[in-house]
């Protein structure tokens, strides 16, 4: 009952953020971003309550269990905010796919909680609730990779919404590695390995292709221009060329990863510290690229976007 309660007080505050700041989608966009924190540590205790990664925690059940409560206030207070900025501009609710997604992560997280709560035998419920919570944060990237790009450009340009889209993606996969290596089971390995063919393959798909087919069709001919000549160069000077040089390395460190956990056996896994210390470490760094990648991006884009409209 007092998480319950704690989660209402969240929704509230959420909720009365909302009607001061509600024609500011970047408090919006940070309420999606603490929620998919949370449902990836609402995943990951998951996990440890399965068994499928070790938990230092001797009270996991309750600890995942506060935070999927957290995790449903913050996904409500979300929605709120969004159909809140939607009223404003006169918009229908569901007009968008951005608004689409956010419907099926309400349905899903009003799935997950609500048996949760009501329920004291939850045999029969326990395959769904765990397919839902290993799907909820891929769909919580999606949605808010797409909410972002509609923020900054205010249209849909595909190949910009693929390197978006792909970049959270690959970084989720990114921090299930480090899960995995930091809490190592039996099976903890294989699913590394998953994860690390996963990560390359965004990288490589939304990093070098869509990224680099954007780059050669569209930025280089109408956006950089626009962006130098706007009111903000160094968004090019600066973070675009940094962003370039980055471009060049990341799937080289994403594929060096893939092969290192491929290659490696799972008696070296399981027993040696210091490796699965090492793999983490590139995977923190591969992670922070692609973050700094996503921001560095979504500023580029609305310097491009402004210059544009001037």
């Amino acid at each position: 009952m007092p998480d319950i309660i704690a989660g209402l007080a969240l929704l509230l505050v959420i909720s009365g953020i909302a009607a001061i700041y509600h024609q500011s989608w970047t408090v919006h966009a940070i309420v999606a971003v603490i929620a998919l924190a949370l449902a990836i540590y609402a995943s990951a205790t998951g996990a440890m309550l399965k068994g499928r990664i070790k938990g230092s925690s001797t009270d996991v059940f309750w600890l995942h269990r506060r935070i999927g409560v957290s995790l449903g206030a913050f996904v409500l207070g979300s929605i709120i905010y969004g159909i809140w900025i939607r009223l404003q501009h006169a918009d229908p609710i569901l007009s968008s796919v951005h608004g689409r997604l956010g419907l099926i992560i309400l349905i899903g997280m009003v799935l997950q909680i609500v048996p949760s709560l009501v329920k004291k035998d939850r045999t029969a419920y326990r395959g769904l609730h765990m397919v839902l919570g290993y799907l909820l944060p891929a769909i919580l990237v999606i949605d808010s990779a797409w909410g972002l790009h509609i923020g900054v450009l205010s249209e849909t340009k595909y190949l910009v919404l693929a390197h978006s889209i792909s970049g959270g993606l690959a970084a989720l996969a990114f921090v299930w590695i480090i899960l995995e290596t930091m809490y190592p089971t039996e099976m903890g390995l294989g699913r590394a390995r998953i994860a690390s063919f996963a990560a390359s393959l965004l990288v490589i798909a939304g990093c070098w292709i869509a990224g680099g087919y954007n780059y050669l069709t569209d930025y280089g001919s109408n956006v950089k221009p626009a962006i130098l000549a706007g009111g903000y160069p160094w968004a090019h000077q600066i973070l675009m060329e940094a962003k370039e040089h980055v471009f060049i390395f990341l799937p080289i460190i994403a594929l060096s990863l893939s092969l290192t956990i491929y290659y490696l056996d799972d008696d070296r896994f399981a027993g040696d510290r210091r490796y699965r210390r090492a793999i983490a470490e590139i995977a923190c760094m591969a992670l922070l690229l692609v973050l700094l990648m996503f921001l560095m991006g979504a500023i580029v884009s609305k310097a491009g976007n402004t210059g544009l409209e001037a």
